[in-house]
């Protein structure tokens, strides 16, 4: 079983502050937990203006501020829901939520969680926190140049435009869970979501957008990944092709509208069964070449608009 890239080597320890001081030039707050979602370490500087001292050993949950449901708001049960979840699965999670500043002012924020692993054990959680209505940095003018080349980079362990994880790191999450799956006697399903084709200028703003929607809906054991420049790639435990057919139909369907220019969706569905020894590079192989064909048999007459498409994996 391939180690997650969260995890250090087995009986090696972090320095305590090392990854929170870089987390803390990365993101508006960084933080460690313990299982019941209580802070046990943080970043350099204060945590939403307050001092970090106030809030060792509290809930993170003492930070809500509420929030409706079209914001995506996380309440204070469902997040210690997800601590558990992320704590037991060994899974990461992200979301949207509304936090109360020190002057009582409503921001939303973006959450990212992983499991924190202490030995053999699983210890608590990483935490980030990315204040989503905080103005983009602008770089200098001499990087101009190399900011207007292709955010994409399959090489690296997260994609720099949507921050999803990268081709490489998405097949080394997928190899993590496939033991586990077979033991259990359980399918996993693979979804190749492919927009375009699109102008150079258009696609990071989709490939944001449809990143931000698939975030939004996936479920907290899901693992999502740009795989190509023009595909994010949605992994499922336990589903097999029947629900994952349904799955990329509802997306074909409701998931054009809310991208920039309507941007129409293509994908290949691959289910993967319990005990026939497929590997993570097999199974998204077999998901490329389903929207290959996608883009190559099912081509529209010239002038006609191309409808969204999906099509189920067949092995022999």
């Amino acid at each position: 079983m391939t180690r997650s890239p969260f995890f250090p080597p087995a009986g090696a320890r972090l320095a305590p502050t090392s990854w929170l001081a870089v987390g803390a030039t990365l993101a508006d707050f960084a933080f460690e937990t313990d299982p019941l979602g209580r802070f046990t370490a943080f970043g350099p500087g204060r945590a939403l203006g307050r001092p970090t001292a106030a809030l060792m050993g509290q809930e993170f949950t003492i930070l809500l501020a509420g929030g409706n449901q079209e914001e995506a708001a996380v309440s204070a049960n469902e997040l210690r829901s997800i601590i558990t979840t992320i704590c037991v699965e060994c899974v990461a999670w992200h979301g949207r939520l509304r936090l109360a500043g020190p002057d009582g002012a409503l921001r939303l924020y973006r959450l990212s969680l992983a499991p924190r692993r202490e030995g053999s054990e699983i210890a608590g959680t990483y935490g980030l926190l990315f204040d989503l209505e905080t103005p983009d940095l602008v770089l200098p003018d001499r990087h101009a140049e190399r900011a207007a080349r292709p955010g994409f980079s399959p090489g690296t362990m997260l994609d720099v435009e949507t921050g999803l994880w990268s081709r490489a790191t998405f097949a080394t999450e997928i190899t993590r869970r496939l033991d586990r799956l077979d033991v259990e006697e359980q399918p996993g399903t693979l979804l190749y979501i492919g927009f375009g084709p699109l102008n150079a200028k258009l696609r990071p703003a989709v490939a944001l957008r449809l990143a931000e929607e698939l975030r939004d809906i996936m479920r907290p054991t899901d693992l999502l990944g740009r795989v190509e420049d023009l595909v994010i790639g949605l992994w499922c435990d336990g589903m097999d092709h029947l629900t994952g057919g349904e799955r990329a139909a509802k997306f074909c369907t409701t998931l054009p509208a809310l991208l920039p220019e309507r941007t129409l969706l293509n994908v290949g569905v691959v289910p993967r069964w319990p005990g026939r020894g497929e590997d993570a590079e097999t199974v998204m192989e077999h998901a490329a070449m389903m929207l290959r064909q996608l883009q190559n048999e099912d081509a529209p007459a010239p002038g006609a608009p191309s409808p969204p498409l999906w099509r189920v994996w067949q092995s022999d």
